[in-house]
Order: C-alpha cells, then structure tokens, then sequence
C-alpha cells in the first residue's frame, strides 16, 4: 500500500505493509518506509511517537534532538525516538534526500538503541547506509505490491538493522569469544573437545580463551566443560536403561573408568549407586 503526501517545500511517499495489528506485538516490524524529497529550505518540527530511522541519500541539512544538534548529509543515519522533540531542516540548495522507516514491536526502541549506541536520538555517519539502497528498494516494491507473507516486515526490520550495521572488528569478536566457546561446548560436549583447538578455529590463542571465559563465567573452560558432561550423565543414570559404559559414552568421556572416576570425586558416589538411589 502506498500514500502520498507533500507541503510547501518537499514531497514524500509512504510505503505500507499489508499487516495489522500484529506487527505492534511482535519484536520488531518495518511499520511504513516513507521517500523523502526536500525542494530545498524545509524546516520541520515534531514530537515522534514511533522510532524512526532516516537513511540520508543526498543533500546536507542539521538535526536538533535531545539538546543537541548534528549535521546530516548523504550517509547519515538519524534515529527519531518516542517523546523526544526533533526539528530539522536542510540548507538551502543543498535539499534533502532521504528514506524514512518506521520501526514498531516491543524491541524497536531497544534495537535502535542498539544500532545507535545508546537509548536516546542519535545521529551516526560510520554505519554501512550505502549498503542498504538495494534493500530499501525492495521493501518498497514489496510494500507497494501487497504482495507478502505475514512474516516480511518483521524480516525487512531485522535485516535494514544488520545491513546498516558495522561489520565485527577484531575486539568485538574478542568480546564475545566466551559466549562463542560457551555455545560450542554447550553443542558438542558429548564429543572429544580441546581448548587449544577451538581457540585456533576461532582464530585466538588458548591462554586468551581461558582469560576470556573465566572472567565472564567464574570457571575455566575445562571445569566448566566437566560439570556439564556430569550433568549430562546424572541425568542419564536417573533415567536408567543402560550400561554405565553408554553413559559414559554419551556424556564426552572416553572411558567408562574416567567417567567412574570423575563422577566419584564431584558426587562423593559410584555411577552405579547413584542409579539405584539418585536421591542418596
């Protein structure tokens, strides 16, 4: 769906997606996309009641929100945010070019924020915004057809975010390197797994590994790494129905004798006794 609408000194397309209600009850959802073309001189004042993502493509104009003031032009992207006064307006003969998009869901504030560095309006000009020109214009062909399933605009929100988003650096994959070697173990713990090599498949040294996920977890990777194959294996016993030999198997231990042992040390018991009396 599309609607069309002008003043003195610009004209703008609306772009609507053929959804209800729903799209304020999910996560996040692409509400309208807007095309904006000043003719120069616009100077414009409003309090926005959605977030609103400005994705400008030519022209050079300034941005006042939150008590401060930022100049915008061609790669901008301005966040509008809900309650806060916005006024701006370009220069002149420099006009405005500019894709406007409506984001709404329970996360939209909390995914600009995200985008932007911080919960308040912001205004950035190191996000990929030339990367997203295609996509835009997809959204638009897509809205303007009515032709989509019920999941499009929530797809084309996360998207127009990842498109517009830097791309990792070297220390932001280290930040989330303890995450990373969590969700590794976390998949394949019933697997032989050794720090030194998930450390080089992720590209880092093992001692920046072990620093890593002691600092966020409170445990090294091997401890950590030990208690859930144990876990694992308490839970097998309870269930019952096979050797302690498969136990040990399906729980990452290479014996049955280590198995034995390690449960012993942490569980003060025998495999075999804790399967016949796991509340002992």
């Amino acid at each position: 769906m599309l609607h069309d609408g002008s003043g003195p000194t610009w004209r703008q397309t609306m772009y609507l997606p053929a959804a209800g209600a729903e799209l304020e009850r999910c996560d996040l959802a692409v509400a309208i996309l807007g095309r904006f073309v000043s003719r120069g001189d616009f100077d414009y004042h409003q309090t926005p009641v959605r977030v609103s993502l400005h994705i400008v493509h030519g022209g050079e104009g300034s941005v006042t929100m939150d008590g401060r003031e930022w100049r915008a032009a061609q790669g901008s992207v301005f966040c509008f945010m809900p309650g806060c006064p916005v006024a701006y307006r370009d220069r002149g003969a420099r006009a405005w070019r500019y894709t406007w998009i409506n984001l709404v869901g329970t996360r939209a504030r909390e995914a600009a924020a995200l985008l932007g560095g911080g919960d308040r309006p912001w205004c950035r000009d190191d996000l990929q915004a030339d990367r997203v020109g295609p996509l835009l214009d997809e959204i638009q062909a897509v809205f303007r057809a009515d032709d989509h399933s019920p999941f499009y605009a929530q797809a084309a929100a996360w998207r127009v975010l990842d498109g517009l988003a830097p791309r990792a650096a070297a220390p932001d994959r280290a930040s989330h390197l303890a995450t990373a070697v969590r969700r590794i173990i976390d998949e394949r713990f019933a697997q032989p797994l050794k720090l030194g090599s998930i450390a080089a498949q992720l590209g880092f040294d093992r001692s920046t590994v072990f620093r890593r996920f002691q600092a966020l977890y409170g445990c090294p990777p091997k401890t950590y790494l030990d208690r859930l194959r144990l876990d694992h294996a308490a839970a097998l016993l309870r269930d019952g129905g096979i050797s302690i030999a498969e136990v040990a198997s399906r729980s990452g231990f290479a014996s049955a004798h280590r198995f034995s042992k390690a449960f012993r040390s942490r569980l003060g018991v025998a495999p075999s006794r804790y399967r016949s009396r796991p509340d002992a």
